[in-house]
């Protein structure tokens, strides 16, 4: 009788644990979502300040850094730092949108203020291709990657059975 009750407890353990990893799939997507979205609205909040106001870079950081919600995906990016040229793009970003970051940022502060509207304009663009294409994966895989990782795990569960 054990035996069938540890085959049972695997077959258990298996789907749960396949949709676990579907349901962690999702969470990385929006997370990374997330972080567009918040580097996105900071790029925005910066030409803003450099159009308008033509402020500080230095005191801008520490505007935006104090501002910075908790928890929040620039959270970490703002605490690491000591300024925009120092910023390193957060982890959930993939290879590419975080070379832009790594870019956009480390460029920031060398030119006058309509060229760095243009710089930021430009990269406003760019993260705002990346959004697009985040929102298209998340809506995609909303629950698929749940459905497939029990499946998979059900399978594995009546394989052990």
């Amino acid at each position: 009788m054990s035996g069938a009750v540890f085959r049972l407890t695997a077959a258990v353990l298996l789907t749960v644990g396949g949709f676990c990893v579907g349901e962690a799939r999702r969470q990385k997507l929006t997370a990374r979502r997330r972080a567009l979205e918040a580097v996105l609205e900071l790029l925005t909040r910066l030409r803003q300040e450099i159009a308008y106001r033509r402020t500080d870079l230095n005191r801008l950081y520490a505007v935006l850094a104090a501002g910075c919600s908790p928890g929040g995906p620039l959270e970490k990016v703002f605490r690491d730092a000591e300024g925009f040229g120092q910023m390193q793009p957060p982890s959930t970003l993939r290879e590419e949108e975080a070379a832009c970051f790594a870019a956009c940022f480390g460029g920031l502060g060398h030119a006058d203020a309509k060229q760095e509207c243009a710089r930021l304009d430009y990269y406003r663009e760019r993260f705002d291709g990346f959004l697009n294409q985040a929102r298209e994966e998340e809506q995609r895989s909303a629950s698929l990657d749940r459905r497939l990782g029990l499946a998979v795990g059900a399978m594995l569960g009546l394989l052990v059975l």
